[in-house]
């Protein structure tokens, strides 16, 4: 505003003195005008804070917005002086905006004079154009520029310059309009603005003509022609594309589509448009007629003469001047513009710009295809008829003059295409149209727009050859078509038109003849895959020969090439391109053989695939990823499913190029005919090398319960041949026999014509092999020996096959592997297995150890430990364990002592195999197997002579001569009979058994010789509650018994062992109150017999030690018992004395009554006073002082006795001090240490001293 207010007066004063000097030159008088005017326009602005529309218009806007003052202003541009120029430019885009005016702005010439400008100061300008050039009311007569009308630089401006300036604003155009651009959006260079310049120039001519002797000339307004610039001829600009640089991929790649919807909807117009190209609606004669022109000579061509004809006509019909002539002036203006810009020369449809469209369609619809999937394509029914006619033309295949698509040069319109481009590019199109919306498919089949590409297809496929090159317009329409016919196949509609096509499977098996084209390879093994999805194509497809085809490409794979780390790519290595061919051709196999989930199983192709490729490598195409399959195709392997290296390799391409190149049908079959040389030489069962399997058995099988399966069928086929035993058809429970027929058919695998692998291979070796193999795989997997179940008749069937010893030894094998289940042995116990294992232990040294494994797992089956023992088991067992101990034999002896024990733990038939083990061992053998097997074998190969044991060389000869002579005999006749048992009393009677001579003469008490028991007291025995019970019992069987005979005679011998049992092992005599025996030994004390009494004092003496007898024996009339004992026994006064001791000390029950009450204390005091025979023992008298004082301390009867004893003169003696003194010491040993209580066996020790009382003497 400073700089404005400062020109003013300069400028008055600049005025005043014109006299002398001017200020200002014209030029800087117009620029500080206007500069004026801006300022003013700056103060008053169209739109307040709010940007809300300033209403009324500011004056100084309102002024300038007169005619009469605008249009000089605008004529200012004229001057084409920079200064001027940016501030008219300025100056009428602030003037303009809001203004009411400005859809008439363009009847000052505004645009016409702007555009003149060829400075470089075009900012003002392109924000003035930019503001303006879509609010004029102007339309445009010429029909090309109806899409354009909008803009009134419509006729000045290239179409992509007008969207230029509004898609990017003026900044951006300003730029551009100053420089050199050719990319898809724009076209625009100094030649072009300069030929713009021209072109205006000429149109307005006449009026700057006028203007320059009359300034004050105001313009009158004549539409110009449309400018044609030679740069853009032959381009088609489509939506705000240059569709030519668009499809040059080369220079522009991947050159962003904004909005390819509309983008799409506009290369559909324009290719409709081309096609339906028609002349203009008026001739060019009509718009000379309309004009007034003579077209009797070419000068009335000249736009010089076209301009005054118009500007005459114009003048006088425009509607401002006549009402009735707006009819007359829109076709003077139609007529005008036709003329100038050369629009009537129309002509045919271009194949270039069809082209052109059609390559546009298909990089909108591979940029944006996720986009365009919504939207069916609407362009069928032209692309259809264009597929057709090209594929119809003979001169398809013609080297005509081609336009290349990543040309940078725009051709002629004359210039012809050729060589099958727009087929190409049409199919192309339609093959990007399904890609995007498989939909799409539905709509090209009911516009038979399959028959089309199928034409198209015949045509091109016999052109492909081995010298073709993957740029061939042959193999690009090829490639295409199998992509469309691949997505077709999605639909049955589809399918249907398809199978109905023959000659559409020959073409793609040929496709797939050229390695060097791997692309249109890959394109024909994908349609294949997209066509398996139906049995008949399938079908159709197998029987034109497509496995030859698809096969040698697979071993076309390098599996090193993902492996090796490096980066490679499909357009810069070859072997990329193989690779997915391979990989390809893979997926269309496993399509066609119907592997995959949406395709039908075919069993034609499967069956060959299996003789072709092997059964392995086909389940692997069913379950693996075809990287794995093609890995393992192109490697060399060994496993039990496969073999396969060089030589199997060679020797299938061999068979399958035989196939492949022969015009004939030389193989029905289609291979599956076909067996490899090396699976002759090899057991096959199943789908398994039974060979490999049994070396490499922890090789992991991926269908475990098939391959038993398969196992279990292929044993059971031999069994009758091998064995003798007669099929059961009804035997297998669940498993489907499949080689039920005759002959050597080893591979049951669906193979037709199968020959006799393995047949070299004798039956029993091949069944023997088999057998390993069952073993190998029941113990690697578990859970599989269930399948076992109804097949174990079978098996120890050949348990009996004496000829073939190597086969009982395997099915002895498998039979030990199953038993580890539950359920199989519930299912053996049912077959009377037992006798057969029993009989080949006894035949077969070698089968011993398995057979004492099979045995021990099946002996948790109670049906099974009983028929063991009823088989003569024991005798079998037990002639392992009296083998002489070797390294050898020392685990199977222990082995069989381990079985021995868990049989005679079994609940309901282990108390027989004990009473019948006892028959050929001593008892303490069998628990000694039971505790410690290992000991017991220790036990049995020592000499020992223990109060349990007797064992010798002797004794153990005359248990082996027993044992073989018994099992000799009962395996002579099991081998007579399956079904003969062991028979006991054939060996001996009821008291017979083996060791008898070593325990002749010897007194036997619950299996303790009382000889050395007595003679080692300390010895623990393996039961003492039974040998106390059992040895009480005797004792009072001999007390009972006559005397004189020979049980009254081991009175004393038991009684003896009793004392030293209960002496030594305190613990034992403490069940025996409740068994009863205390009041038998207090009656036998009264007993009339010397030795029954002197037997019950003896046992007494060494009870009342004990806490629970003692305590019974307070309870019982116990008192005169040992009266009577001391009376009649007077040699034993001290045991009885001490007995009596140690009751009273209790002072429980009513003894102190019995005291009294039997005179047991006047014999005792007679005892003290020596009056008594043999009775004068001091440590006696020191236990009846001592008995004495405990009666005198009862509660009830003690002050009784007390009263008594003070009346005698010898307790006088003997109340007042202690006599300890007079007890014999007590036994010391050299070791204080007592026994360890248990049953040691051979470790006992064989002399323990009595125990020491810790317990110090009372006060």
């Amino acid at each position: 505003p400073s700089a404005a207010a400062a020109a003013v007066p300069s400028s008055a004063a600049g005025v005043e003195s014109c006299s002398t000097a001017p200020l200002y030159n014209f030029t800087q008088l117009a620029t500080v005008c206007l500069d004026i005017l801006i300022q003013m326009a700056e103060f008053f602005p169209s739109r307040d804070t709010n940007e809300c529309v300033v209403r009324p218009m500011p004056k100084i806007k309102r002024a300038l917005t007169d005619p009469a003052l605008l249009y000089q202003i605008v004529q200012l541009l004229l001057t084409y002086d920079p200064s001027i120029v940016q501030r008219v430019a300025t100056l009428l885009y602030m003037v303009m905006q809001d203004n009411v005016f400005l859809p008439r702005l363009y009847l000052s010439g505004v645009f016409y004079f702007i555009l003149m400008y060829n400075g470089s100061n075009v900012l003002p300008i392109a924000r003035f154009l930019h503001y303006t050039h879509l609010k004029q009311a102007f339309r445009s007569a010429v029909p090309r520029l109806d899409s354009q009308c909008q803009s009134v630089l419509a006729p000045l401006l290239p179409e992509a310059a007008t969207f230029y300036l509004e898609q990017y604003g003026p900044e951006k155009y300003a730029e551009v309009f100053l420089g050199e651009w050719d990319d898809p959006e724009i076209i625009w260079n100094t030649e072009m603005r300069r030929h713009l310049i021209e072109r205006i120039a000429l149109h307005v001519s006449d009026f700057t003509g006028r203007l320059t002797s009359n300034v004050k000339a105001i313009y009158t307004y004549c539409p110009i022609s449309l400018i044609d610039y030679p740069e853009l001829d032959n381009e088609l600009f489509c939506h705000v594309y240059y569709l030519r640089h668009l499809c040059n991929t080369t220079r522009f790649p991947n050159w962003e589509i904004r909005d390819p919807v509309p983008f799409l909807r506009a290369c559909l117009a324009a290719w409709h448009e081309e096609i339906e190209k028609k002349p203009p609606a008026m001739s060019v004669e009509q718009a000379a007629a309309v004009l007034g022109l003579k077209t009797g000579d070419e000068s009335w061509r000249e736009p010089s003469t076209i301009r005054r004809a118009y500007f005459k006509l114009a003048g006088k019909y425009h509607p401002d001047k006549n009402k009735d002539g707006r009819e007359m002036f829109e076709q003077i203006n139609a007529a005008y513009e036709l003329l100038s810009s050369g629009a009537g020369a129309g002509g045919a449809p271009d194949p270039k710009r069809i082209a052109l469209c059609l390559r546009a369609q298909s990089i909108i619809y591979s940029r944006h295809s996720e986009e365009l999937s919504a939207y069916k394509y609407a362009g069928y029914g032209q692309l259809i008829k264009t597929i057709d006619m090209e594929a119809k033309d003979t001169n398809l295949f013609q080297q005509t003059k081609k336009s290349n698509p990543n040309s940078t040069k725009a051709g002629s319109t004359k210039d012809e295409i050729g060589g099958g481009e727009l087929l190409s590019a049409a199919i192309e199109l339609a093959n990007h149209t399904l890609m995007s919306s498989a939909l799409n498919a539905e709509q090209l089949r009911r516009d038979q727009g399959l028959e089309a590409l199928m034409v198209a297809f015949d045509r091109c496929v016999p052109m492909v050859t081995a010298n073709s090159s993957q740029d061939e317009m042959a193999v690009q329409v090829c490639e295409h078509v199998c992509n469309c016919f691949g997505t077709a196949a999605a639909f049955e509609g589809c399918r249907a038109r398809l199978a109905e096509m023959p000659t559409l499977f020959g073409n793609l098996c040929r496709l797939l003849q050229f390695p060097q084209l791997t692309r249109l390879g890959a394109a024909a093994a994908s349609c294949i895959c997209s066509l398996a999805v139906c049995t008949l194509l399938q079908t159709q497809l197998f029987q034109a020969g497509v496995l030859w085809q698809l096969i040698p490409h697979l071993f076309h794979y390098d599996y090193t090439l993902d492996e090796g780390g490096v980066s490679h790519s499909e357009g810069t290595n070859k072997q990329t391109l193989a690779n997915k061919l391979a990989r390809s051709s893979c997926e269309a196999l496993a399509s066609l053989a119907g592997f995959r989930e949406a395709t039908p199983d075919n069993d034609g192709v499967q069956n060959s695939l299996k003789a072709l490729l092997t059964p392995y490598v086909c389940k692997c195409m069913r379950t693996m990823n075809n990287d794995v399959v093609l890995k393992m195709l192109n490697s060399n392997t060994e496993n039990p499913y496969l073999i396969w290296d060089n030589a199997t390799r060679a020797e299938l391409l061999e068979f399958v190029e035989r196939h492949r190149t022969n015009n004939g049908h030389t193989s029905e079959l289609f291979g599956a005919e076909f067996r490899l040389s090396v699976h002759a030489k090899e057991l096959i069962v199943g789908e398994l090398f039974v060979r490999i399997y049994n070396e490499q058995p922890a090789f992991t099988l991926e269908e475990p319960k098939q391959t038993c399966v398969d196992l279990l069928d292929y044993i059971d086929k031999y069994a009758e041949e091998l064995t003798g035993r007669r099929k059961n058809s009804g035997q297998k429970n669940g498993v489907n026999g499949t080689n039920g027929g005759g002959g050597d058919l080893l591979i049951d695998i669906d193979w037709k014509a199968a020959t006799a692998c393995g047949s070299s291979i004798a039956t029993e070796e091949r069944v023997r092999m088999t057998m390993q193999a069952l073993a190998t795989l029941i113990e690697n997997n578990n859970g599989v020996e269930m399948l076992l179940i109804g097949h174990f008749n079978m098996l120890v069937s050949y348990l009996r096959a004496r000829l073939y010893p190597k086969l009982q030894f395997s099915a002895l094998t498998v039979l030990s592997m199953a038993s580890s289940n539950r359920e199989c042995v519930h299912d053996l116990a049912t077959v009377r297995t037992c006798s057969a294992i029993f009989a080949l232990m006894y035949e077969n040294e070698n089968a011993v150890a398995p057979s004492l494994r099979a045995l021990t797992a099946l002996a948790a089956n109670g049906q099974i430990v009983k028929e063991m023992l009823e088989y003569g088991g024991l005798l079998y067992i037990l002639r392992v364990i009296i083998q002489r101990p070797t390294d050898a034999s020392a685990a199977l002896r222990l082995s069989a002592a381990e079985l021995l024990a868990k049989l005679q733990a079994d609940k309901l038939t282990g108390p027989r195999w004990q009473r019948f083990l006892i028959k050929f061992l001593p008892d303490i053998f069998a628990d000694a197997f039971r505790d410690n097997a290992l000991t017991a074998l220790s036990m049995y190969d020592s000499t020992t002579s223990n109060p349990e044991l007797i064992w010798d060389d002797k004794s153990r000869t005359a248990v082996k001569s027993s044992i073989d002579k018994a099992i000799s005999t009962l395996a002579e006749r099991q081998k007579m009979d399956d079904d003969a048992k062991w028979d006991m009393s054939l060996i001996g009677g009821e008291d017979w058994c083996a060791y008898g001579d070593s325990a002749s003469g010897e007194l036997v008490v619950a299996g303790v010789f009382i000889r050395l028991f007595i003679a080692n007291p300390g010895w623990t025995v393996r039961h003492p509650t039974q040998f106390a019970t059992e040895l009480t019992e005797r004792i009072l069987a001999s007390m009972r018994a006559k005397p004189n005979t020979a049980a009254a005679g081991d009175l004393n011998t038991l009684t003896t062992a009793f004392v030293e049992l209960v002496r030594h092992h305190a613990n034992t005599a403490d069940r025996l109150p409740a068994q009863g025996y205390l009041p038998q030994f207090c009656s036998a004390m009264s007993s009339p017999s010397a030795a029954t009494s002197r037997a019950a004092i003896l046992m007494l003496h060494q009870l009342a030690e004990n806490n629970s007898c003692a305590d019974s024996l307070c309870r019982l009339p116990c008192i005169d018992g040992i009266k009577k004992c001391m009376e009649s026994q007077p040699t034993l006064m001290h045991e009885a004395a001490h007995a009596l001791k140690l009751l009273m000390k209790r002072n429980g029950g009513d003894l102190a009554a019995q005291m009294l009450t039997t005179g047991m204390i006047d014999f005792l005091l007679l005892v003290l006073g020596g009056r008594v025979d043999g009775a004068n023992s001091p440590a006696a008298k020191a236990c009846i002082t001592e008995a004495l004082k405990s009666a005198c301390m009862d509660l009830e009867k003690g002050a009784e006795i007390s009263a008594l004893l003070e009346k005698s003169t010898v307790w006088a003696q003997y109340k007042d001090q202690r006599h300890d003194l007079f007890l014999p010491a007590a036994r010391t040993a050299a070791i204080a240490a007592g026994s360890t209580g248990v049953a040691g066996y051979l470790t006992e020790g064989t002399f323990n001293p009595p125990p020491i009382s810790n317990v110090p003497p009372p006060l």
